[in-house]
């Protein structure tokens, strides 16, 4: 999950009338500055489905995972400012590990997304593309993509990070 904030410093210029001092004679005025600080936007994904993966076939030298099609897809959604647009960036490639070592398996990211919550209605989603979040603020993504590096696989539980950055476009 990754926020962002955009701090907006407001600046208030008060000036006093002009006062003349009869003994010195000096003019002043004083000013008075205020600074605040403010959330104006704030980013949030929520993971709503996991990834799965389901090897039937031993044989197999790679598993594909439709993001716009296939059960086993991950679902994200993306929490933000409503109709704002968001640049969602991605590594292409990643890579799953044995967690007890040794064995690596390599997936390839696909993924798509759509405004409203429907997958088979998603596009896919370029590496580094901008999306546009819906009237109430939300946009949904799902993941899959192509497992290779299974046909010797071992036994196991296997870990993969996969970092999607979001930032609003200004």
């Amino acid at each position: 999950m990754k926020r962002l904030f955009e701090y907006v410093v407001a600046f208030t210029l008060v000036t006093s009338p002009l006062a003349l001092s009869q003994s010195s004679r000096v003019t002043r005025a004083v000013v008075t500055i205020n600074a605040t600080a403010s959330v104006v936007n704030n980013l949030e994904m929520v993971v709503v489905k996991d990834l799965e993966f389901q090897i039937n076939d031993l044989a197999a030298s790679e598993l594909v995972v439709d993001p716009q099609r296939s059960p086993d897809a991950a679902e994200i959604r993306i929490l933000g400012s409503p109709n704002s647009l968001v640049r969602l960036t991605y590594e292409t490639r990643s890579v799953l590990q044995h967690e007890g070592g040794g064995s690596q398996l390599f997936f390839t990211n696909n993924l798509s997304g759509n405004s409203s919550d429907i997958q088979r209605q998603s596009i896919l989603i370029t590496r580094s593309n901008q999306i546009r979040l819906n009237g109430q603020g939300l946009y949904y993504v799902w993941i899959g993509g192509q497992l290779t590096g299974i046909e010797n696989i071992s036994p196991g539980q296997y870990n993969m990070d996969l970092t999607i950055q979001l930032e609003y476009v200004q």
